[in-house]
């Protein structure tokens, strides 16, 4: 009777201990899953805060542009009104310009990296169909600002020496261009719309993932 007293009070401090040994680790994978969890939190939220600055930046940027251009296409249609300043019109390209291009500088490069923890690709809102589009437009725009330019050089030349009939052929020749300088800068305005709102999805989707998490 005494042995087996002694084997059930042993038995029953032995099963206590591995008890108390099991909960004791389960407690400690609970703590360290916390933690995990506490600081891939704390790691997503900071890229998020800083993706969200960047995009909310850009897309200002964008939209900073996209008016720009708008003004410029609205000032080339308006019938009423001919006389027109080319290289103020190039200028307003030109600035409005920089700061994209700034926007898109090794100094942003770590942006990406979100991607490593939200799920932001949408083809149907942006593609690399529309990054093409969007820089062809760019680079058309671009290179019938400089041949516009090159007319209107020439135009002030012949200006500034008094050859008023030299001159006016070459303002026509810079005034030739304006319809495809039109339709190139139409289709600048429509990529950058699209752009806009690619953008505004991005951080609408860093949004909502962030708050299921």
């Amino acid at each position: 009777m005494q042995y087996e007293t002694l084997v059930g009070l042993l038995g029953g401090s032995l099963g206590t201990i591995i008890i108390k040994e099991i909960l004791n680790r389960i407690n400690k994978k609970t703590e360290f899953n916390r933690e995990l969890f506490k600081i891939t939190y704390l790691r997503k939220l900071d890229k998020a805060e800083n993706a969200i600055a960047f995009y909310y930046n850009y897309q200002n940027k964008v939209i900073e542009m996209k008016k720009s251009v708008e003004f410029v296409s609205n000032a080339l249609k308006d019938e009423d009104d001919k006389d027109y300043d080319m290289s103020i019109i190039m200028n307003i390209l030109e600035q409005t310009g920089k700061a994209l291009t700034e926007l898109g500088s090794d100094k942003y490069y770590d942006i990406n990296s979100i991607n490593l923890y939200f799920e932001l690709e949408d083809k149907e809102t942006w593609n690399e169909t529309d990054l093409y589009d969007f820089l062809k437009s760019i680079s058309e725009t671009k290179s019938i600002d400089c041949d516009i330019q090159r007319w209107l050089d020439i135009y002030n030349s012949y200006l500034e020496q008094g050859d008023q009939e030299n001159a006016d052929y070459y303002w026509e020749k810079a005034f030739d261009l304006i319809p495809s300088y039109l339709e190139s800068i139409d289709g600048m305005i429509k990529m950058l719309e699209k752009n806009r709102i690619a953008t505004q999805s991005s951080i609408q989707k860093i949004k909502s993932q962030l708050k299921r998490y």
